[in-house]
């Protein structure tokens, strides 16, 4: 349903967008706020009419009640307020679930206009969770999210404070990453496509992030879009990609339908948010997500920051990356009794001796079993001796008419996976 309804916005995106463009009007103000509309007519449309929720333009009010910039479009929820005379509000951060910066013409000066922009309101978010001690957040996709970054899921926040300070420089940036508003830059014109986006943000962070403060991985939009291409931010909202000797894959690139990555963004969000179900993709090509920055904590001296490294693709390369599409893991026998137990137990003390008894009988190295499947993501270690199933959701174990035995905690996508594997397998010639 997802990828659907993101073709039939990015048909009427373009079709729009090319009326606008045949318009005769200079008058820069005027301009901008014809694409303003029209961002915000589209997001009502990828909003589910039941909840509570708007898109208006106006200004972020801050937990001291100063102001931020004013912003072009915004997805919120609660009250607000209506700046007399005119279609615009000021709006609580608190109850800012999106902040969008919509720009004609993208480029380097319209680029480092939104960023500041938005990282504005990202401090804002900043400072009203430091300074709101009610505040109460859900932070359970947090801990997921670290759990696919790192291998790791500690029990409680209490537990997250005894890891190695690199560790807790991750988890808070996730934290911060879930709660707090998604930023999107949104250019209708500009960069010509994939390998000129990427040069165009490398530049700017070139230009930037040797001589000026502020440019953290979490003052980072969470997605940039410029024509069919896009930048996206992977902090497990949902997309993400595991640690690798300390490097994480933080900012990869796109040449599909930006839109997709957009209601994905949202749709995640507002499923933690209000714990609703949303019918998530109808397909099983996943979306191409070539690398481009690579980011790890560095210290220097007493300073703990972040430290980028960019993964150069050539333009041939780049526009030889193919999309994938979804399988499930295939796992061995050993490996879906690891699972099973872990599964019905919540956790598996990985000392335990009849566990380890019945690996000698099995014949199997117990440890880099569960290695391999922390590696892969369907485990994650509590501590030094004990493992959990990775998902908060469900995990799902099959065994196949085909004799593969699948595991995956893709609910949605195990569904559509084994629909088509029985619908070939019904297609193809007897005794095949």
């Amino acid at each position: 349903m997802l990828t659907s309804i993101a073709n039939i916005l990015r048909e009427l995106q373009e079709k729009e967008a090319t009326k606008l463009s045949q318009e005769h009007i200079t008058h820069a103000p005027t301009i901008g706020s014809m694409y303003e509309g029209l961002t915000r007519n589209l997001l009502d449309r990828a909003i589910p009419v039941a909840l509570d929720l708007r898109v208006v333009s106006g200004f972020v009010e801050g937990y001291d009640k100063r102001l931020g910039p004013q912003t072009d479009a915004m997805l919120v929820t609660g009250e607000g307020r209506q700046i007399p005379y005119v279609d615009a509000f000021v709006w609580p951060i608190q109850n800012v679930i999106a902040v969008f910066e919509v720009k004609k013409n993208l480029y380097g000066a319209d680029l480092d206009d939104a960023f500041i922009k938005l990282r504005t309101i990202n401090d804002m978010f900043g400072e009203y969770a430091q300074n709101t001690p009610d505040a109460k957040f859900e932070i359970g996709p947090a801990f997921n999210a670290f759990a696919r970054l790192t291998g790791l899921y500690p029990r409680s926040r209490e537990e997250i404070a005894g890891l190695p300070e690199e560790l807790q420089f991750f988890f808070h940036l996730l934290v911060t990453e879930q709660v707090g508003p998604i930023r999107v830059v949104l250019g209708y014109e500009g960069y010509v496509d994939e390998f000129g986006l990427r040069r165009g943000f490398s530049e700017y962070l070139e230009q930037n992030t040797s001589i000026s403060r502020g440019f953290g991985l979490g003052s980072f939009p969470n997605l940039i879009i410029c024509r069919n291409n896009s930048l996206l931010k992977m902090n497990g909202q949902p997309y993400i990609s595991p640690l690798v000797d300390d490097w994480w894959i933080a900012v990869v690139s796109n040449s599909e339908n930006p839109i997709r990555l957009l209601i994905e963004l949202i749709w995640t969000r507002l499923s933690n948010q209000f714990k609703q179900y949303f019918p998530m993709d109808d397909t099983l090509q996943m979306e191409r997500l070539a690398p481009f920055l690579l980011a790890r904590i560095a210290r220097r001296g007493q300073t703990i920051g972040w430290e980028y490294q960019q993964h150069v693709l050539e333009k041939n390369e780049l526009m030889s990356i193919e999309p994938t599409r979804w399988t499930p893991r295939d796992v061995d026998e050993n490996e879906w009794v690891i699972l099973q137990q872990v599964a019905n137990k919540g956790e598996l003390d990985t000392r335990d001796p009849h566990f380890r008894s019945w690996a000698r009988e099995e014949k199997f190295d117990p440890d880099e079993a569960i290695s391999k499947l922390v590696s892969d993501r369907l485990l994650a270690r509590v501590d030094e001796f004990h493992v959990r199933i990775l998902a908060t959701g469900d995990l799902i174990t099959a065994f196949m008419p085909s004799g593969q035995t699948i595991a995956t905690s893709e609910t949605d996508l195990a569904a559509l996976w084994m629909m088509e594997q029985l619908a070939a397998r019904k297609k193809a010639p007897p005794g095949d």
